[in-house]
């Protein structure tokens, strides 16, 4: 019980913050008192399930997410670790580095590109959003109507709802950092 009353505090108030609310408008979402509210952020109280689902409906929020313990506040990611698919033979290689987190609304990749490496993508959905930076090597991009010759240290952004293609045109190994954004 002392465990899911921590939690509940801590998800009250980074809700009750992150949407910038005073607990005087907490309380009159959810008619729970103002006093109690702020047992509740303190971890001074142990709500029944009835008051737990008036702030939870109150706040249009599910009953669950008011229980879950704090995320942790950094998150390490290796590339090591990830997991990658190939194309072109093995010579084209993309890692999952970050995974889609519907909050984040983005995922993060790597790409190795071996010389002469290319890999075309059919059209993402509309309003994908692909940023590229070049980490090592030289690439193309190709999207549409544009062609685009980048090097170490070019980032490029372009709409993913269009067939595009990467090539690495160089004689060296090609590394980009990939993000794809969903709006």
């Amino acid at each position: 019980m002392e465990q899911m009353s921590r939690n509940l505090a801590f998800q009250l108030k980074k809700i009750r913050q992150q949407r910038s609310l005073s607990l005087d408008e907490v309380a009159r979402l959810t008619s729970v008192s103002k006093a109690q509210l702020a047992q509740i952020e303190k971890g001074e109280s142990n709500p029944t399930v009835s008051t737990i689902w008036k702030i939870a409906a109150g706040l249009r929020i599910s009953f669950s997410s008011l229980l879950q313990p704090p995320t942790a506040h950094f998150m390490k990611f290796s590339s090591k670790d990830a997991p990658h698919v190939d194309e072109d033979e093995g010579r084209y290689r993309v890692y999952s580095i970050i995974p889609y987190d519907p909050e984040r609304g983005w995922e993060f990749y790597k790409v190795e590109m071996e010389p002469g490496a290319w890999s075309r993508s059919e059209a993402h959905t509309e309003g994908v959003e692909e940023t590229v930076t070049v980490i090592q090597g030289q690439a193309v991009i190709s999207a549409g109507d544009m062609h685009e010759q980048l090097v170490e240290g070019d980032t490029l952004v372009f709409s993913g709802h269009q067939d595009h293609e990467y090539k690495n045109t160089s004689d060296s190994l090609t590394i980009l950092h990939l993000i794809l954004q969903y709006k």
